[in-house]
């Protein structure tokens, strides 16, 4: 049997720009992540970032491309080397693409510690020292260590604290404005994907349904699979429960 992960999907951002991206596990958000910024090939279409095919271009434009293509993976654990302190990891990036001296990159590392609310003191530390919170904005700081063009955030808040989440969601804001870097912000959550994002695409069996621009309300959508996401969301207050009814024909989206 042959499965599509990622079907007839185009999409585009500019700089500055949040764009959301929101579906179920399995709808291919990761996947149409990792075909963006190269790390898989597809069987057909193309990806174009600054004007050029990421899939067309020399091995020595690409590293150039890479400079200015980052992500901040879902798990911050695997994707912190355990053996490393924290400092070597913000320092990779700059050591690979800034051709900073040493002092310089140290500089740069205390800097990015204290953007994104560590000491730089934390830098002599290991991950398994921090909360997940924590790792989360480390991964964040090695992110924006050389001022990338975009950033991809494949559920880069999800299963923290609502406090915690805030603070980075404002953080990334922040950062973002700052930056002029566009976000492709990859959720599960309708209400993280509004808060940040100008545009919103609800991704279903790998394609995308819907793509809302300029979104200033969850209820702005009309296809039954997004108006499913937006109705699964949890009341603010207890008193806003509604009697729970079974989504009849959810699954072949009102077809």
């Amino acid at each position: 049997m042959n499965v599509v992960a990622v079907n007839q999907v185009s999409l585009s951002l500019a700089a500055g720009e949040t764009y959301g991206l929101v579906g179920e596990s399995g709808s291919g958000k990761s996947t149409l992540s990792r075909l963006i910024l190269g790390f898989e090939k597809p069987d057909a279409g193309e990806v174009q970032f600054l004007g050029r095919n990421l899939f067309r271009v020399k091995k020595k434009e690409m590293k150039e491309i890479r400079r200015n293509m980052q992500i901040v993976f879902q798990d911050s654990v695997s994707s912190l080397n355990p053996r490393w302190q924290i400092k070597d990891s913000i320092a990779e990036p700059l050591r690979n693409f800034a051709g900073l001296s040493y002092r310089e990159e140290q500089k740069r590392v205390a800097y990015l510690l204290d953007r994104v609310g560590l000491l730089p003191a934390d830098g002599q530390k290991y991950p398994h020292q921090f909360s997940g919170g924590q790792q989360k904005r480390i991964c964040i700081a090695r992110a924006i260590a050389i001022n990338p063009q975009f950033i991809v955030f494949d559920e880069a808040v999800s299963g923290l604290d609502m406090t915690i989440r805030k603070k980075i969601l404002d953080l990334l804001s922040e950062i973002r404005q700052e930056m002029g870097s566009a976000y492709l912000f990859i959720t599960h959550d309708m209400d993280v994907a509004l808060y940040m994002s100008q545009k919103i695409s609800v991704m279903k069996d790998g394609e995308l349904v819907e793509t809302v621009e300029g979104i200033k309300s969850l209820h702005e959508f009309n296809h039954p699979y997004a108006k499913l996401l937006v109705d699964s969301l949890p009341p603010l207050h207890p008193r806003d429960r509604k009697p729970y009814t079974p989504a009849e024909n959810a699954e072949n989206d009102g077809q």
